[in-house]
């Protein structure tokens, strides 16, 4: 059975996932913006605030605001939907989780409040400032993947807008939601629930300064500028491996495998194959046939 897959955008998706990529560091490294946004941004807030913060992250830990800003009826900007968020009952808040499958923490309603106070905290002293541009281009790009989608392409689709996340249908899925982002580029996200999963991919949606090359020609660049990960490639191409495998012929450590796999997907040029729990990778061939003409379009602009 097939799955569907819809293309959605909100500011309120886009403000999430600015506070996500500012508060998680593990990512910062792999990020576009990179550590010098993060102290940039870290400016901008008070200790007191930033510790904040950090402590309602940690108690939040996986559970995702994705499936309330999707069935959020009303205007979903940030005080849009913080507004209709906070007047849920507790009765809706639990019906909405368990709606999508969602392990639902006995402290709900506190989380509601915690979650709230922060968001609102990080729109003041960040968000509402950003670059107008970001979010016009985010829900053009939004409109621009809908207008693809012809009824019998769902996979094709989602695996183009993830450059190379190929899902297949499984279990319940039923349903995909697409939603463009910004702030953690190149990094493509998903929440998995039982019907549903909610897929944040890289939209590079701010031109390169003039005479610069663009974001995704210098991933590929990069990508490819690397020994191990030249390695990598060739042993993906013409078969599937997971990542137990890839770490035992590269013979080196898993998180310096999982640091090149992150190069190599946000550049394009592997598929990450999505079977139930099963996860494989192969070489993406169309990331190596277009690197010719991204160059000469580059160089000859």
């Amino acid at each position: 059975m097939s799955y569907k897959v819809e293309v959605d955008f909100a500011p309120m998706y886009e403000c999430i996932a600015s506070l996500n990529a500012f508060l998680y560091k593990q990512n910062h490294n792999a990020m576009d913006a990179g550590k010098l946004w993060v102290r940039e941004v870290q400016e901008q807030f008070a200790p007191v605030q930033l510790q904040r913060m950090r402590e309602i992250i940690t108690i939040a830990e996986d559970f995702s605001l994705a499936p309330y800003i999707w069935t959020c009826p009303g205007e979903r900007t940030v005080s849009g939907f913080l507004k209709w968020f906070d007047e849920l009952t507790t009765g809706e808040l639990y019906e909405i989780s368990g709606r999508f499958g969602q392990s639902v923490p006995s402290n709900l309603a506190e989380l509601r409040s915690a979650a709230i106070e922060i968001l609102r905290v990080w729109d003041a002293g960040y968000f509402s400032r950003i670059d107008p541009q970001i979010l016009e281009g985010l829900q053009q790009e939004a409109d621009a993947r809908k207008d693809m989608l012809t009824g019998g392409n769902d996979m094709e689709v989602y695996e183009q807008a993830t450059a190379g996340m190929r899902l297949y249908p499984a279990g319940q899925l039923k349903q995909v939601i697409l939603i463009p982002h910004y702030h953690p580029r190149p990094l493509v996200t998903s929440a998995f629930y039982d019907e549903y999963v909610f897929t944040s991919y890289s939209c590079d949606v701010l031109p390169p300064e003039e005479g610069r090359p663009a974001p995704a020609l210098l991933r590929l660049t990069r990508a490819l500028s690397d020994e191990t990960r030249l390695y990598i490639l060739r042993l993906l191409t013409g078969k599937q491996l997971n990542f137990t495998e890839i770490v035992k012929l590269v013979g080196l450590s898993k998180s310096t495998i999982h640091y090149h796999l992150i190069a190599l997907r946000a550049a394009g040029l592997v598929i990450v194959h999505y079977n139930g729990k099963s996860i494989s990778y192969s070489l993406r061939l169309e990331a190596l046939t277009e690197l010719p003409h991204q160059i000469g379009t580059y160089l000859e602009s």
